[in-house]
């Protein structure tokens, strides 16, 4: 097996790097820093790994896990104190493999960014690039879902719902759900705007559209944190139908990560 490792930029990671490459030649794994690998590695926290799927184009022909160096660690496959029980479980193939998916983002625009598809693990975020009042309107199958004034709109996935969705008040969903949710970011209300104040959840069969109707359609799209700049956004088409294999270990519960990291 060919493996790649992913490693944030600190002392932590690095030495947790040292000593998991050290164990994994002495067991007679190859290492490289090409794209012929069979697993890629991340060493750091949740946004390493993020990084790390978004450096590996999401290629759903691979497989993924996570060291834990960082806090909370929601996405790790494993703390790192436990990497001699992780490179036993890879001798022995000693791992369930969970499918966790993801966002794919068409952009229709005016300029350079037309036609671009972006992935997303966690989710895209859609704001006025001025953070001024967006006015947009949400479509599922091309049936019109709702019209919104307020700052912008986030969809996430169901792995993405305790990232950014959870601080905006959005429903946390068990990954063993196949969905996508939209929710509103502060929503205007008033006499003259009526507007959705609750995330909507669908299945990750259907395609959402996101279609701003401000005059200026400068946004920001945040895509895993990552700021992308579109200077005249006419829509935007979501599909979750595709996910990428994270190596989990067999006792992981989902139910038992939520407690012990979020609920806790």
């Amino acid at each position: 097996m060919k493996i790649r490792l992913f490693t944030k930029d600190n002392e932590i990671s690095e030495g947790v790097r040292n000593e998991l490459e050290e164990k994994l030649v002495s067991n007679n794994y190859d290492l490289t820093n090409k794209d012929d690998y069979d697993l890629a590695i991340s060493v750091g926290g949740d946004g390493r790994f993020l990084s790390m799927l978004h450096e590996c184009k999401f290629n759903t022909s691979k497989k993924y896990a996570s060291i834990n160096t960082g806090n909370l660690g929601f996405l790790s496959t494993v703390e790192k104190e436990s990497i001699n029980s992780f490179i036993e479980d890879l001798n022995t193939n000693n791992f369930n493999v969970e499918k966790l998916k993801f966002l794919t983002i068409k952009i229709n625009s005016d300029d350079e960014y037309n036609g671009t598809v972006v992935k997303a693990l966690n989710e895209v975020c859609l704001r006025n690039t001025l953070l001024t009042t967006m006015y947009l309107s949400t479509f599922i199958n091309n049936k019109l879902l709702f019209k919104l004034s307020g700052d912008g709109v986030n969809i996430c996935t169901s792995s993405g719902s305790t990232a950014y969705n959870m601080s905006l008040g959005g429903a946390i969903i068990d990954q063993s759900f196949d969905a996508i949710q939209i929710t509103p970011i502060a929503p205007i209300n008033s006499y003259i705007n009526k507007n959705v104040n609750n995330s909507f959840i669908t299945s990750d069969k259907n395609k959402i559209i996101v279609k701003p109707i401000n005059k200026d359609n400068n946004v920001s799209l945040v895509i895993d944190g990552r700021i992308l700049p579109i200077k005249d956004l006419i829509s935007l088409e979501i599909v979750g139908n595709n996910s990428v294999s994270m190596l989990r270990d067999v006792d992981y519960n989902n139910i038992i990560n939520l407690n012990n990291k979020i609920y806790k």
